[in-house]
């Protein structure tokens, strides 16, 4: 059976065409028995032009999804789930719609990524969503200025959700400028700051050094973690780090 690729949830009939959720909740469509549905009508029936214009518009994202998943890819491969593309695409297709210029079908990313909604939307954007940052920060007095993550007063034990085996952690910024015109990017990684779980009190400071390039600028927070063994640092499966983006700067 035919996967439907879309980021929405399909189900019903339309025409010769039946959409379902098989038994793995996918997404799927077949054509109904004695059906003389082809691809020819498909592609020229007026009754699936809406849905034709916006497998065109997704498509347009997927390819642009290639490179934003590469943005912060040091991270991603350290902290990402099963539904990371799948959401990514989600996300740059809310984006586009925040194109109010152009019509269905000619609607573009670079224009949509151009307002402040489809800025905004980039916010809170979690790489690995099973971690999200406001489930290991249990303590939300963090705060981010400019290109600055401060967390004061943090008390490892009790202001962090540690993993059962993790004896430290490690925090680190990125930030990327990102040419939307041309989708290209550069990111410039910080220096991690790692301390124990059994660490006192202490304040949390990562200072980041933003790309000459000034387009638009991306912060991602890093938060990963390790267990000790001997004098090496051994560090957990991604299922248990975060990558979040905390702000955007737009030039």
């Amino acid at each position: 059976m035919a996967k439907v690729i879309a980021p929405f949830q399909i189900e019903g009939t339309i025409d010769d065409l039946n959409f379902y959720m098989d038994e793995n909740n996918v997404n799927r469509v077949r054509i109904k028995a004695n059906s003389t549905m082809t691809t020819e009508k498909f592609r020229n029936e007026p009754a699936f032009h809406k849905m034709r214009m916006h497998n065109q518009e997704f498509a347009q994202c997927t390819t642009i999804a290639k490179t934003f998943r590469l943005i912060a890819e040091v991270f991603n491969s350290k902290a990402k789930d099963g539904s990371f593309a799948g959401r990514v695409n989600k996300l740059l297709f809310e984006i586009l719609q925040e194109d109010k210029h152009n019509e269905l079908g000619s609607r573009q990313f670079k224009e949509g990524i151009k307002t402040k909604f489809g800025q905004e939307l980039l916010l809170g954007f979690e790489s690995n969503k099973l971690r999200p940052i406001a489930q290991v920060l249990k303590n939300k007095k963090w705060k981010i200025k400019k290109y600055t993550f401060n967390f004061p007063n943090c008390f490892p034990l009790i202001d962090i959700d540690w993993p059962e085996e993790a004896t430290h952690v490690n925090f680190n910024l990125a930030i990327a400028n990102w040419n939307t015109e041309n989708n290209t990017f550069r990111t410039q990684y910080g220096t991690p700051f790692i301390f124990s779980k059994s660490d006192a009190e202490q304040d949390i400071t990562l200072q980041g050094l933003p790309p000459n390039e000034y387009h638009l600028h991306i912060v991602f927070l890093f938060i990963g973690f390790s267990k000790q063994r001997g004098s090496h640092h051994i560090p957990l499966h991604r299922k248990y780090n975060t990558t979040s983006i905390i702000s955007y700067y737009k030039h």
